[in-house]
């Protein structure tokens, strides 16, 4: 077994090498060979990779051309950085957007095969009827409309046969390049190149296994369900696999078509609010929110009977999560700018973020504050608060202050969504509303509920804490005792000054002596002597040879 497995390892590095070769052939005819040969990948380099056709185009608009040739995975990351303007310049970021994700439809034959597969039995047994036509075409799926049997709508969204395994061989490369990007430009760790691919390659995996965007639309809609306002469509968990997710079909029309809301008799402002009202609910109440709001994932739709307008929200492959103490953190950043308190909200950033020794808060600060002055006195619906929270981001990992990647689906989802709501309402004013819905989170957070239930997991703590306390603290005792314990300290930079210290005390001692032996000399030379050489008295000719070596010897080594 052990040589079948060696067998396969050695084969997936041939692989990846074949694949290495094709990415940097590729960013090598875009123009990326100087910055190739800084990582010492110039051997792996097709002799065909010469840049052609490329001179008069910007560094992010052949890095666009050169993912778009590449393939899906390389479209995924372009798009993960237009996700992240906190580490990527706007310019890039802008280029980057114009990605799509758009690829030409598989054979119909080819997706029937997957269905089958995935389901166990023929489309005919399982469908009354199956679009041969695809709805849409991305990088890892294809969707199809179709009924079933019991006369619903759906939608399937089929995964690509072999995606999981070209995107996997893909990353693999992708981590070995940060790898070298790290070790060859050191100006690029303050971005942390392989933490960025292991993000990457965490959220890739949860793209390319359907059941957790099935587990996560079902949870989702448990937290909607007594939202008259709010659809999200049903999963079919019989049609469904980890390559094969069947929805119910939402007929709507996209939010952002405003002419065909108002044929519908349906106000945009209205679906605004509600809209806004489900973002934050999912935000600050539920912890579960969608990561990638655009117009088209969210669909306009009207109660037949009542005629009450209902937004519709699909895609639930990215989507970000919050814990209670990460919901409480995102009500007093909410508040710091309703409030336009950004001292508090950098006090906010350096909560949430990594903290490296020696940063200048006072200067974060500062400069958190000059960038946002533009803002300060404005009415709260003229200020964008997505944008405040990606510029301070943006400004915090200046300061070495790490915001997690988690955060930025937070501030990207609303920046996002204050663009959708002023495109329908020039009026739309998102933190009026945090601001009012503030109010109710921090309700639940001094519930009766919610304290009962943080004594509940305190009480837990201090359980467990009584029982290994007396433990710890008589195997800590017995150390105590011992014959041979001893406190170590060590701190940084200390051998450093100790070596220092010594090196002053040596050269202060063969100063003072190198002197004292002058002196000396000079004092022989008044006192009369038997023993003279060239007439001078000879201890004084001693004494000034051994002054004169002890400060040559001063001289060669120094002392600081």
């Amino acid at each position: 077994m052990q040589i079948f497995k060696t067998g396969r390892q050695v084969t997936q590095v041939v692989k990846n090498m074949q694949r290495l070769r094709v990415i940097l052939g590729t960013f090598g005819r875009h123009g990326f060979d100087e910055f190739l040969a800084r990582m010492d990948l110039q051997r792996y380099m097709p002799s065909t990779s010469r840049a052609e056709g490329v001179e008069n185009l910007t560094v992010a608009e052949r890095l666009r051309m050169a993912a778009e040739s590449l393939g899906p995975t390389f479209v995924k990351l372009g798009q993960a950085l237009a996700n992240r303007p906190d580490m990527v310049p706007e310019n890039f970021v802008e280029e980057f957007k114009k990605l799509q994700d758009n690829v030409a439809p598989l054979p119909f034959e080819v997706i029937r095969a997957v269905v089958e597969t995935e389901l166990g039995a023929s489309i005919e047994d399982r469908f009354a009827s199956f679009g041969s036509t695809p709805l849409a075409s991305a990088s890892i799926a294809q969707v199809h409309e179709a009924r079933l049997k019991s006369g619903e709508d759906v939608v399937i969204k089929v995964q690509r046969p072999d995606i999981e395994k070209t995107i996997r061989n893909d990353v693999s490369v992708l981590m070995f390049l940060a790898q070298l990007m790290e070790k060859y430009m050191p100006e690029t760790r303050i971005i942390g190149p392989v933490r960025l691919a292991e993000e990457f390659f965490t959220t890739l995996n949860y793209e390319l296994d359907f059941a957790v965007e099935a587990n996560t639309t079902q949870k989702v809609a448990e937290n909607f369900k007594d939202n008259p306002h709010v659809v999200i469509p049903k999963v079919y968990r019989e049609y469904s696999s980890h390559r094969l997710l069947t929805l119910e079909h939402l007929r709507g029309v996209r939010i952002t078509e405003v002419q065909r809301l108002h044929e519908m008799g349906i106000n945009p402002t209205e679906l605004v609010d509600i809209g806004a009202r489900a973002f934050f609910k999912m935000l600050m109440q539920d912890g579960l929110f969608h990561g990638d709001l655009h117009g088209g994932n969210l669909f306009a739709l009207k109660d037949l009977e009542t005629g009450q307008a209902k937004v519709g929200v699909i895609d639930f492959g990215i989507v970000g999560r919050l814990s209670p103490s990460a919901r409480d953190a995102l009500s007093r950043i909410v508040l710091a700018l309703v409030t336009e308190d950004y001292e508090n909200l950098c006090y906010e950033y350096a909560e949430l973020g990594s903290i490296s020794a020696g940063v200048d808060f006072e200067a974060f600060q500062r400069e958190v504050r000059n960038s946002l002055s533009p803002y300060m006195g404005l009415s709260l619906k003229d200020v964008n608060a997505g944008q405040v929270l990606i510029n301070s981001t943006r400004i915090a990992l200046r300061y070495n202050i790490r915001i997690p990647g988690d955060w930025m689906i937070v501030f990207k989802a609303i920046f996002s969504l204050e663009g959708l709501g002023r495109q329908l309402d020039a009026d739309f004013d998102f933190l009026s509303l945090g601001g009012e819905l503030v109010k109710d989170v921090a309700k639940e957070r001094f519930s009766l509920e919610r304290i009962t239930k943080d004594i509940g997991w305190l009480a837990r703590d201090v359980g467990a804490l009584i029982q290994v306390a007396p433990r710890q603290i008589r195997w800590m005792f017995r150390k105590f005792n011992s014959n041979d314990f001893a406190f170590e300290i060590q701190l940084k930079d200390m051998e450093v000054l100790r070596r220092q210290i010594e090196r002053s005390f040596r050269g202060l001692s063969l100063s003072a002596l190198s002197a004292s032996f002058f002196i000396a000399s000079a004092i022989c030379t008044h006192i009369p002597s038997e023993q003279t050489w060239q007439g001078y008295p000879v201890p004084a000719i001693v004494f000034f040879a051994l002054g004169l070596s002890g400060f040559a010897s001063l001289m060669l080594k120094g002392w600081k």
